[in-house]
């Protein structure tokens, strides 16, 4: 869970729909945090998602290339080296 800490930070102003804004209350409050705090830890989130797809975007490109497609191939590849 992000921690917001005073004076490291940068006050922004967002807008939201009020439906959006009263199913963030909703799932903030039962998490306990704060509106900082859980936007944050959205965003962490969202950022860690796109890196673990950058990665797996990259071992699908090296499985076609080797022609990958079960443990067996890859198996195969670690013993010919």
């Amino acid at each position: 869970m992000t921690n917001i800490q005073r004076g490291i930070t940068e006050v922004i102003s967002v807008s939201l729909p009020k439906p959006t804004v009263k199913k963030l209350e909703k799932v903030r409050k039962l998490r306990g945090q704060s509106r900082s705090s859980y936007l944050a830890n959205l965003i962490e989130k969202e950022i860690e998602r796109e890196r673990w797809e950058r990665i797996f975007k990259k071992g699908r490109e090296i499985a076609r290339k080797l022609k990958i497609t079960s443990e067996d191939d890859i198996d195969r590849i670690l013993h010919e080296v």
